[in-house]
């Protein structure tokens, strides 16, 4: 039996589920490991706060979405509506009808978590007309996106008409309902995105950190690019062959992106640390003494006992502190110690008299 059931070979090889199971998979995983990595670092350091608790709600989201994503593809996600195996409607309808406000829910708390996290970069500071508005722009996304999850539940009358066609009622228009919220999504995402930027730019850094601070977050840009492109796909699905593969792939990139670039500031400890053994690494000096050996320079102080390791082969000789290297390495004697010159110099006291006269 292939990937999707019930389906003839030919509807299968027409079928994109490689490329679902392809962007769910890769991404999610990402995403989580992202998220893991925040959460550690945020522990160690004792700071765990809402902001992080709040990301934990949006990756459980993101992975619950993700793995209705793949179990449609099983069902006919990835064809258009004509070549999707009848059997499968019902199943495919109550896992398509189930995602939903998985995913309004889901971007609200990306969204709210990198809020909360703008709130601690301001903590301590006078700014309380800002800290008020960032207040207010978590409401209204959280309200706007929860409304949005209310409607797509609530969007036929009765309710199960939204996976039961056979039952009598009636349901939104697909087109105004879904465009609707799409605009509600890029709005919020351009607010979000631009509310720290101000800010930002007063910090007192250098401009290369300032300038890469700013681009940092305005790679947020790439979820609003995703939510438009996602946009774009509403016209097929309402009035084309309704293939709602790229709808859902684009919701997909952008909810698991979304988290990860919520994250990636609180990764610096460990861009720092990485760049920290890379130079300890790469900044070796090698030191050759008279007969042609080499020893990596290594930094000394009084609380180190090595120092200069030797790269010759054949007998080992004896370590050295870089004291014993500075007397020794210009010119060892073949007795193996110390040679000291001495300058003697004589003057006759009597002719330094006469001199004088």
């Amino acid at each position: 039996m292939g990937w999707v059931y019930n389906a003839t070979p030919e509807v299968e090889a027409a079928s994109q589920y490689r490329l679902i199971l392809e962007v769910c998979l890769s991404l999610t995983i990402l995403m989580v490991i992202t998220v893991c990595l925040r959460l550690v670092l945020r522990a160690k350091a004792s700071r765990l706060g809402a902001a992080d608790w709040v990301m934990v709600g949006s990756m459980t989201f993101s992975v619950i979405y993700s793995a209705l994503c793949i179990a449609q593809s099983r069902y006919g996600l990835g064809l258009p509506l004509l070549l999707r195996p009848k059997p499968n409607l019902p199943t495919y309808t109550k896992l398509n009808y189930a995602g939903r406000p998985f995913y309004q829910l889901g971007i609200a708390g990306f969204k709210a978590s990198l809020c909360l996290s703008y709130l601690r970069l301001l903590s301590g500071t006078s700014k309380t007309l800002y800290r008020t508005l960032i207040w207010l722009v978590i409401g209204g996304s959280s309200l706007g996106h929860f409304g949005g999850a209310l409607v797509l539940i609530f969007d036929c009358t009765p309710v199960q008409k939204a996976w039961n066609t056979s039952v009598n009622g009636t349901c939104l228009p697909i087109g105004p309902t879904f465009y609707g919220l799409a605009i509600v999504t890029i709005i919020f995402d351009v607010i979000i995105i631009i509310l720290p930027i101000p800010v930002l730019l007063q910090l007192n850094i250098k401009p290369a950190q300032k300038a890469g601070v700013v681009c940092l977050f305005l790679l947020g840009f790439f979820t609003t690019t995703c939510s438009i492109l996602r946009l774009s796909q509403i016209h097929r699905v309402a009035f084309g062959d309704g293939d709602s593969t790229m709808l859902v792939l684009w919701g997909t990139i952008e909810f698991n992106v979304g988290n990860i670039m919520t994250c990636v500031p609180y990764l610096a400890p460990l861009l720092k640390s990485f760049v920290r053994d890379f130079r300890s690494t790469s900044g070796r000096r090698y030191y050759y003494d008279s007969n042609g050996r080499s020893y990596i320079m290594e930094n000394w102080s009084k609380n180190q006992r090595s120092h200069l390791q030797s790269n010759v082969s054949g007998p080992s000789h004896p370590k050295r502190t870089p004291s014993e290297e500075l007397i020794l390495a210009s010119r060892e004697p073949s007795h193996g110690g110390i040679e000291m010159t001495v300058e003697y110099r004589v003057e006759n006291e009597s002719m330094r008299g006469s001199s004088r006269g």
